[in-house]
């Protein structure tokens, strides 16, 4: 303790002869100081101010899982005739798929998903360390909840502010909401590219099936394009899709969720593409546009693009099939 006050004493004598020696130098370092202070703190308050400004509030945080989803109109003889969407999607319940398809998603995206609190330390620091090493960004360290929320509520840019907002939103959500409640909205939500979103919309349209019946080849690919769905998707390059496909199998049988049995017959299994969403449509664009102006009228926008259902709600009836005025029958059979 004597040696401190000895140490304290010396510094504030340098420090007055300094002073007295060099009184202007002295002065402008300290209003740099007190600048630099300053700064810091209004940089800071700014910044916090920045990424809390604008989030949802808690109504609109709950009203998450509200998305956009296809509505098909079918003809008089009960066959599909077309769709009306912004985002072609048929939301399901997680209970309705494949237990493949979760397996492989948490195993490529989030693995500690069950773990985290919406927010993963541990992978933030891996993928730093990884980025660092591989000098690159290489690794992405968000977590299924921070992705949830910004396809939900926020922009693609990479900047500190908008991952900090993430971060906060993320943390809400996961107080919000189960895990399981969570993950469901998630994958009705997420990309998959060639214009289908969610996992319902993906599973018909790459593989011609429901997202409950994916083997675990299926199930892998369509994880893998999660990261890039523009350059993974099987209709745009197969055999990158199979290559991705390949490095989430490897990903699933470490981390357990399949066995090596299982996973070399996924890796050498054939990939056989069937769209079970296209439909021949025998109506022309002028009906189409006339069928919508009308429901949307009657119904409103939001009903008929966002509150959509792949089952028979609006039943289409022509005198002749040259005609281009239709007559429209409305049967709200499964309105929600």
């Amino acid at each position: 303790m004597a040696d401190l006050h000895q140490h304290l004493e010396t510094a504030r004598k340098s420090f007055t002869r300094i002073q007295r020696a060099h009184p202007g130098v002295v002065l402008a370092a300290l209003v740099v100081w007190v600048a630099f202070t300053v700064v810091v703190a209004v940089g800071s308050a700014g910044l916090v101010y920045d990424v809390f400004h604008g989030l949802p509030g808690d109504a609109q945080l709950r009203d998450i899982s509200a998305m956009a989803q296809a509505t098909t109109l079918y003809d008089k003889d009960n066959a599909p005739a077309f769709t009306i969407f912004e985002e072609r999607r048929i939301e399901v319940p997680l209970s309705a798929v494949s237990p493949n398809l979760t397996h492989a998603i948490i195993a490529i995206e989030d693995q500690r998903f069950y773990d985290h609190g919406g927010i993963d330390l541990v992978r933030i620091g891996a993928a730093a360390l990884e980025n660092l090493r591989a000098g690159r960004a290489a690794q992405g360290g968000s977590t299924l909840t921070q992705q949830l929320a910004r396809q939900s509520f926020l922009s693609a840019d990479k900047t500190l502010r908008r991952k900090l907002k993430e971060a906060v939103l993320a943390w809400r959500i996961e107080r919000t909401f189960s895990k399981n409640q969570i993950l469901e909205m998630y994958l009705n939500k997420v990309y998959f590219g060639d214009g289908l979103y969610g996992i319902e919309a993906a599973s018909r349209g790459y593989f011609g099936k429901s997202a409950g019946d994916l083997s675990v080849d299926e199930a892998a690919l369509l994880a893998g394009l999660i990261q890039s769905p523009s350059s993974y998707a099987p209709t745009v390059n197969l055999d990158r899709a199979i290559a991705r496909r390949n490095v989430v199998l490897q990903t699933m049988v470490a981390s357990g969720a399949i066995d090596q049995a299982q996973y070399d017959r996924a890796r050498t299994a054939k990939v056989t593409l069937k769209n079970a969403l296209e439909m021949k449509e025998t109506f022309g664009l002028y009906f189409k546009e006339h069928v919508r102006r009308e429901l949307v009228e009657k119904f409103g926008h939001e009903a008929v693009v966002w509150s959509g259902t792949d089952r028979t709600y609006v039943l289409l009836a022509r005198a002749r099939p040259s005609e281009l005025t239709p007559v429209v029958r409305y049967v709200r059979a499964n309105a929600h």
